[in-house]
């Protein structure tokens, strides 16, 4: 019953006059000047996905260990997604009852920022292996801190009646970091990529702080929430999937596209140098990447607006996993530059339609007002496990099989797989 009456309260706002403000259902409609902000501090973010998990690490990695480079990244990207899986709900939990004068989302958002900036210089320094990982460490755990603070945001400040929107250019943080991230690492500093942390860090500073000032966060009344207990925090961090199905089917909407994705994006400097044999491989890892998130910047805000005049949000995801499966396909059977470049755009294109509407559908099926940090946080596992996961599979595959055709092709059919996923939800249409 209680958890039933959180459905309610968070679908009703007559229901929720007796919640404190932090926790009502938003009716009021937030500015442009809100998401842009909003979409800015995310996009700080993406740029540090994009420029160092898919150019720095694996160029620094082949710097100091050039015989272990596959092996090193598999681990690395494996073990530090891992500390960011935990990270990122943990840090919703307790944002989630955060009673500071300044709000729930703030301090986590202010001070995930410095720490992450803290990261980026051990890895800028890094002249050796160790302290490459400590440096990357860093910047996982922290930047997901703030990651699950700004999601976060949507459902606290946005309504129902703008979330296709605000999902739809919050969704742009992805394929313009990836863009920002790209070019950053891949293409200004081509004598010293490493230079390139240090534009970075910048960038995180003047995103994310002043997006943490400017907040206008509801203050959580003390007491009012349970004291944080992580046995109890464990107990509830099970989401009963006969309870809550649409939950449950839109967190392996993510999850399972994700590992495809990810198969088909972590090797791609491996790929090219070894397989495609690009002369310059950095370079060629970031015109796949600026290519890829042009084309979903288009996308995205495409799929978003039609998506709300529509009123439909799984046709935008299906369509969006059906092209990128296309996309992996082709890096799998066509192993020149030309395909590659296709493949980005393709890719591209599927991966801006379904991000249009992804967090839209999410917020939708949200279980309770009351834990909404620590619920997305929980999405968000779907996000960062395939990219702990991912790595493994891939490095598996290429020992067993020598192969990226087959890498690629198992990237192709784990995409395909979440087409199954979303179908059953049965809240959002």
């Amino acid at each position: 019953m209680e958890e039933m009456q959180d459905i309610d309260l968070e679908l009703s706002p007559v229901l929720t006059r007796d919640l404190p403000e932090a926790l009502q259902t938003p009716t009021k409609q937030v500015g442009y000047g809100f998401m842009f902000a909003l979409t800015f501090a995310a996009i700080s973010l993406y740029i540090l996905y994009a420029g160092i998990g898919a150019l720095l690490l694996p160029y620094q990695i082949e710097l100091l260990a050039p015989g272990q480079k596959v092996a090193i990244l598999s681990f690395f990207t494996s073990i530090t997604v891992l500390i960011a899986l935990f990270a990122n709900p943990l840090s919703g939990a307790f944002s989630d009852r955060t009673t500071s004068r300044f709000g729930r989302r703030r301090p986590w958002i202010f001070a995930g920022g410095l720490l992450t900036m803290l990261g980026l210089i051990f890895m800028w320094r890094a002249n050796s292996i160790p302290l490459l990982f400590v440096g990357y460490s860093l910047v996982e755990l922290f930047s997901n801190c703030v990651l699950a603070a700004l999601v976060a945001t949507i459902p606290d400040q946005v309504p129902d009646k703008q979330r296709g929107t605000v999902s739809g250019i919050y969704g742009l943080a992805t394929g313009f970091g990836g863009i920002l991230g790209a070019v950053i690492a891949g293409q200004i500093f081509k004598t010293n990529p490493t230079n390139a942390y240090v534009v970075m860090l910048v960038i995180v500073l003047i995103a994310t702080i002043p997006f943490a000032v400017f907040l206008a966060d509801k203050v959580l009344p003390k007491g009012y929430m349970p004291r944080f207990h992580l046995g109890a925090f464990l107990k509830n961090f099970w989401i009963n999937p006969r309870k809550h199905p649409d939950f449950s089917w839109a967190w392996l909407t993510r999850f399972i596209p994700f590992v495809g994705y990810f198969l088909g994006i972590t090797y791609i400097f491996y790929f090219l140098t070894d397989v495609v044999k690009y002369p310059a491989p950095l370079q060629g890892a970031s015109t796949f990447s600026i290519i890829a998130a042009v084309v979903s910047l288009v996308s995205t805000l495409l799929g978003g607006f039609l998506s709300d005049r529509l009123k439909r949000r799984k046709l935008f995801v299906i369509a969006g996993m059906i092209i990128m499966a296309i996309a992996m396909l082709l890096l799998a059977f066509f192993q020149v530059w030309i395909s590659v470049v296709l493949a980005a755009a393709v890719l591209g294109f599927g991966l801006g339609a379904y991000l249009a509407v992804d967090v839209a559908i999410v917020t939708l099926v949200l279980p309770s007002a009351k834990d909404r940090a620590k619920d997305m946080g929980i999405i968000n596992i779907a996000n960062t496990l395939p990219h702990s996961i991912a790595p493994v599979i891939a490095g598996f595959v290429l020992a067993l099989t020598h192969s990226y055709s087959v890498l690629y092709i198992a990237a192709a059919i784990f995409v395909l797989l979440g087409v199954f996923t979303v179908m059953p939800i049965k809240a959002v249409r």
